[in-house]
């Protein structure tokens, strides 16, 4: 199976670290973010990672080439940073089947990609966690065994404590969700957007990840991450 890791971003909330290099090159633990979600990958048997690069996007490239293990490594330039849901578009004529989205600066374990590898039966599965804020994310809505929603920062705590945690496995319909994504209110086609226009036809299921998981968006969580 293939993987998409999107890693076109700025990494503006990582500033100054990110002035001269792309956030997937913002070192955890003496390694590259990128480095770790690529390990992760190819421990859970990914044969292929095509990554969506951006910003700064050739040191990405020239930093890992075209392989990493035994992985095979390619990359799609998303010219203008539109949003998570143009970003996977970028990569429409690449994919046939399923296929695994995830993070440059999302870091989790193999067993997760195995366990979304595994799921059958939906046209996209999102993988959910629990976290004390969920008020901070995109929380999630299910019933039995299905997506029912995602609300992106809900105000109403009865929503629960189950959040996105933003490793994905697609079919080929996803595509045709992110062609009728709209614009957000930030301006930009977000992939949960998306993903909420499959689940609204009862195509979306989900698993749950008791896993470390490190998601680093500014300074304070990558501090926080090389303690973990």
């Amino acid at each position: 199976m293939k993987a998409i890791i999107l890693a076109a971003g700025k990494g503006i909330r990582l500033k100054p670290l990110t002035n001269n290099k792309p956030k997937a090159l913002v070192k955890l633990k003496g390694k590259p973010l990128l480095e770790h979600v690529l390990a992760s990958l190819e421990k859970a048997g990914v044969k292929e990672t095509i990554v969506v690069i951006g910003f700064l996007g050739e040191k990405i490239e020239k930093k890992f080439g075209k392989k990493f293990g035994k992985m095979k490594l390619s990359y799609a330039n998303q010219r203008v940073q539109m949003g998570t849901a143009h970003a996977v578009l970028q990569i429409k004529k690449k994919l046939k089947g399923k296929f695994l989205v995830g993070h440059a600066d999302v870091i989790v374990k193999p067993s997760l990609w195995k366990k979304l590898m595994e799921k059958k039966g939906f046209d996209a599965v999102i993988t959910l966690r629990k976290d004390k804020h969920p008020e901070k994310f995109g929380v999630a809505v299910t019933k039995g065994k299905k997506l029912v929603e995602l609300v992106e920062k809900p105000k109403d705590k009865k929503l629960g404590n189950l959040i996105n945690a933003a490793c994905y496995l697609f079919g080929q319909k996803i595509f045709s969700a992110l062609e009728k994504t709209k614009v957000s209110k930030r301006g930009e086609f977000e992939l949960t957007d998306s993903i909420n226009i499959l689940a609204a036809k009862g195509k979306t299921g989900f698993v749950v990840y008791k896993g470390k998981c490190l998601d680093i968006g500014n300074i304070k969580e990558l501090r926080e991450a090389e303690k973990a």
